[in-house]
């Protein structure tokens, strides 16, 4: 009956072992994901400030072409403008 009840107590001890084990196995795999987690949340930070940049700079740009667009518009009318004011003041000096 001794030996019966050694063999239990192995067998126990074997199974607590194996859940150690698991446990062990478990708390590493966790601590892989936590860290793939932390590595996911700074590339995000990352891509959030390329984000933001990206914006300034969409800003910036459209500042630009806007500011060209208007310069174009204003030289445009100015040329206009003169050619109205020789036509207007060559048929003046005719009269």
């Amino acid at each position: 009956m001794a030996l019966r009840d050694i063999a239990l107590l192995w067998q126990l001890a074997r199974r607590i072992e194996r859940v150690f084990e698991s446990a062990e196995n478990a708390t590493r795999g966790l601590e892989k994901v936590r860290d793939e987690l932390r590595d996911m949340e700074k590339r995000i930070a990352k891509l959030e400030g390329n984000e933001e940049l990206l914006i300034e700079k969409a800003r910036a740009s459209s500042a630009v072409a806007a500011s060209t667009a208007v310069t174009h518009h204003l030289v445009d009318m100015s040329r206009r403008i003169g050619a109205l004011e020789e036509r207007s003041s060559g048929q003046h000096r005719l009269k």
